[in-house]
């Protein structure tokens, strides 16, 4: 399937409220018998997205059927992430996402891609704070990012000052994801343990 967008996931947290590395997890369902990682799993979804997905990483692991790229910047955190993905992209388009987001839903995902216009990037905005790892972006926004992470200024919110930003509220996400299941990530044990009860696919 060829699509007019890419799907990048950031996948160089370090787990340290988790204790171990969450990417590596056990999630369900199975594959041959055999549980998926939290990874795995988020790239399975990602690939009912596009064909084109990029996970930047700089571990060697296995990604596949994604494209593992690596910081272009190390330890620009995850405006570093987005930038590296962006470059790699094959695609004018991307919708970025965290790696530890098991519950990406394909309709939202569409929402904001549809929203795009002659807008840089489309971020919701979630419990009055923008969720740029969760958002879509031109893959023309490189050229404010590299300005930003050149000198240092490695916060991702106030990129979008200097950005032609469409945000979309909390009300019109819940339209489409009442319970904001799409937002949730892993960063504790007691993440992993919750998202594993309320996993419903």
């Amino acid at each position: 399937m060829k699509t007019s967008f890419s799907v990048v996931l950031l996948a160089g947290g370090k787990s340290r409220r988790m204790g171990k590395d969450k990417r590596m997890l056990p999630w369900t369902p199975t594959i041959q018998g055999r549980p998926q990682t939290i990874l795995q799993h988020v790239i399975t979804r990602a690939s009912e997205l596009t064909d084109d997905i990029i996970v930047v990483t700089n571990d060697s692991l296995n990604v596949a059927p994604a494209r593992p790229v690596t910081d272009i910047y190390p330890d620009c955190g995850s405006l570093g992430g987005i930038y590296s993905g962006l470059m790699s992209t094959s695609n004018s388009l991307a919708f970025v996402a965290a790696a530890d987001m098991p519950f990406i839903e394909k309709p939202l995902v569409q929402n904001l891609l549809e929203r795009i216009g002659d807008a840089d990037a489309v971020v919701p905005i979630i419990d009055d704070r923008p969720e740029p790892l969760h958002a879509v972006y031109r893959k023309t926004c490189t050229a404010s990012m590299h300005s930003r992470i050149t000198s240092k200024q490695l916060k991702i919110a106030p990129v979008f000052n200097v950005l032609k930003t469409e945000w979309v509220s909390e009300v019109e996400v819940r339209k489409i994801d009442p319970e904001l299941r799409s937002f949730r990530n892993l960063n504790t044990p007691r993440d992993y343990r919750q998202a594993l009860a309320d996993q419903t696919d």
